[in-house]
């Protein structure tokens, strides 16, 4: 019951933080300003945790490193990515795409051997893969300006691909001892210290202020990602890469509610079924791995 709750906060949190970066796009915040503001308040989100538990990551050689891989790779991409894309692809339609991670995730854990190829998960992958599918045409067929740009399609590829790279790794390669918040903190101080410097550099720190013209969405995308970094790092351990990635299939439905509600982007009967298609995808999937 546990890990069922932990994967729809999950799929609810991803969808947020995903209508709450196009909402900040479309106010005219930078990616940039987007990407270190945000990345800077999601390390002092889990600083203040520290303090509070009087607990710190774990420090070595062998765990900085594993900081810094999965953090790049789980965290910042990613998450650039996803601020580049978000304003040029509706809502719903990125979230489907993102939604494909669970496919590229059993396919990586199949080939290095993390998971077992067998018959029931192939089927929920693919049966959750048709729905997303389904509801990516569906989306882009009803869009008024004539359909979603290949070019911003073709991107977005790059975040459930990065993702579950990433996932299978932080599966495999988990430091001893540590855990989920420690893990998250040390991944974003680490990275809130590179986008810093960045900044820094490129003299980027004087358009920070444009955060000013939609402080709701930027405190939106700090807390959901945070949240959903922690949330993700947990199910990513206790249950495995392939079954962290099905919350994608669950954001799949909370992005078509958000996107009708705040977005006005339409819906179909075709999303509707292809959104119950999801649903059974998940329920075959764990009810492979409970038996297992």
């Amino acid at each position: 019951m546990l890990k069922a709750i932990l994967l729809v906060f999950l799929g609810l949190l991803w969808s947020v933080r995903l209508s709450s970066i196009k909402a900040a796009g479309l106010s005219g915040i930078p990616v940039h300003v987007v990407v270190a503001v945000s990345t800077l308040g999601i390390a002092a989100f889990f600083s203040g945790i520290a303090v509070w538990r009087g607990s710190w990551p774990p420090a070595s050689r062998s765990t900085l490193l594993f900081y810094v891989f999965s953090g790049t790779l789980g965290f910042i991409l990613p998450f650039m990515l996803e601020s580049l894309v978000a304003p040029n692809l509706p809502v719903f339609a990125f979230v489907v795409i993102i939604a494909t991670m669970p496919v590229i995730t059993l396919i990586i854990s199949t080939i290095f051997g993390h998971q077992s190829l067998n018959m029931l998960p192939i089927i929920s992958v693919a049966l959750g893969f048709v729905g997303a599918m389904v509801i990516l045409w569906d989306t882009a067929r009803i869009i008024p300006s004539g359909g979603t740009s290949l070019f911003w399609v073709g991107i977005a590829f790059g975040v459930p691909t990065l993702y579950a790279i990433n996932t299978v790794f932080v599966a495999k390669r988990w430091p001893s001892g540590g855990t989920a918040v420690e893990v998250a903190h040390a991944q974003t101080l680490i990275m809130s210290v590179a986008v810093l410097l960045g900044s820094l550099i490129a003299g980027t720190l004087t358009t920070w202020g444009d955060i000013t013209l939609n402080m709701p969405a930027i405190g939106l995308i700090i807390v959901c990602e945070g949240l959903a970094l922690l949330v993700y790092l947990k199910i990513a351990h206790d249950y495995g890469a392939t079954y962290v990635s099905f919350a994608n299939y669950i954001s799949i439905i909370f992005a078509a509610l958000i996107g009708a509600l705040v977005f006005e982007e339409q819906m179909t009967w075709f999303s509707i079924v292809a959104a119950g298609a999801i649903v059974g995808s998940i329920a075959i999937y764990q009810n492979h791995t409970d038996r297992s």
